[in-house]
């Protein structure tokens, strides 16, 4: 538990403390926000976040042990690898560990370390004193006192203008309108056509406007029955088409088509969005250069986190991925993606 009291004392001064060989605790500023459910006011508070993949000594934690002990740097580098593998197997042992005024350290099934901070924050001097405040929203303190009433105006639908019967088509016309229209409306109806009665009346339109252009004049003493001929020749012949070139024209497989599109249609739903301000997002990583960004973003979507998506946060490049209301809600999405293999870590942050 002394490694707990250094690390709580140094989160006061710093917003990250990296315990070697096992993670890096990161504090995270939570902005003032409204809770409409219980109508209060909730006061700003740091919440903490921790990575086990910044397991890299900073010196940070050796010097406070350096200077609360007056004792070496080799010393104080020995003491904290002795408690950190002490805590190690107490997690082991127990499957949690319990930081007071920090949080919770799991270890889940695949052996990796989870952290739940203290939902009241870690302990911070400037926002020491801030309580919540209660104010309840106008429109509950209207339906409380009756008194305060609300003003209903009375509305009639409008019905359609009658059109001036002139004569008796005119007033088919009306009957007909009168008796086609319904208060309530009416459900959409679709028409098909098959494919090969629209071929039809293409072939048989073409063959119709051939027969125009092409038409050879009749001489005064030729026979008649030689023009109708050539003409029901060419109706034959446009009739007759659609059937040779539906057999020769490859046939298209359209339920390897529609998968495709519905492929693409899942792959459109699966890009993810900037979260809004109030929302509680899985953070994947923080502070990255943009080209690193990048790179990281298309690595975690080639894995199949593919709503992740990067923005900029208070002047930093941020990976994110979702947007919740709750924060329970993010912790079991970031839970099941470290599960899936989908992410190998992340902490929750509300956006401001």
């Amino acid at each position: 538990m002394e490694l707990r009291r250094h690390i709580e004392i140094l989160l006061l001064s710093n917003d990250c403390v990296i315990v070697p060989n096992l993670g890096g605790f990161m504090a995270h500023h939570v902005v003032a926000r409204y809770d409409q459910n219980d109508g209060m006011f909730i006061p700003p508070l740091r919440t903490l976040g921790f990575n086990p993949q910044l397991n890299m000594s900073d010196s940070l934690l050796a010097q406070s042990y350096v200077d609360t002990y007056d004792i070496s740097y080799p010393e104080a580098v020995s003491r904290v690898e002795h408690e950190v593998k002490l805590l190690k197997q107490r997690i082991e042992a127990e499957g949690k560990l319990e930081l007071p005024d920090l949080g919770t350290i799991y270890l889940n099934n695949r052996g990796r370390y989870e952290f739940e901070p203290c939902l009241s924050g870690i302990l911070t001097p400037g926002l020491y004193g801030f309580g919540a405040l209660e104010m309840p929203m106008l429109q509950q303190k209207a339906s409380e006192n009756p008194e305060m009433g609300t003003i209903q105006l009375a509305t009639r639908p409008m019905r359609p203008m009658e059109p001036v019967q002139t004569n008796k088509t005119s007033k088919l016309a009306t009957i007909m309108s009168q008796t086609n229209y319904q208060d309530t409306p009416q459900e959409e109806k679709t028409i098909s056509i098959k494919v090969s009665v629209l071929r039809n009346l293409a072939v048989t339109a073409v063959a119709a406007v051939a027969l125009l252009l092409f038409a050879r004049p009749v001489a005064p003493g030729e026979n008649e029955s030689a023009s109708q001929s050539e003409e029901a020749s060419v109706v034959s012949i446009a009739t007759s088409a659609p059937e040779e070139s539906a057999a020769t024209e490859p046939t298209v497989d359209l339920f390897s088509s529609l998968e495709k599109v519905s492929q693409k249609i899942q792959i459109s739903k699966e890009v993810g969005e900037v979260p809004s301000p109030g929302t509680y997002t899985i953070v994947l990583a923080y502070s990255l250069p943009l080209e690193n960004a990048q790179a990281f973003l298309a690595d975690v979507k080639s894995k199949g986190a593919r709503k992740a998506v990067l923005f900029t946060y208070n002047s930093e490049n941020v990976i994110a991925y979702g947007s919740y209301a709750t924060q329970s809600e993010a912790y079991s999405q970031l839970k099941a993606m470290m599960d899936d293999g989908s992410v190998a870590s992340g902490w929750i942050m509300q956006v401001k």
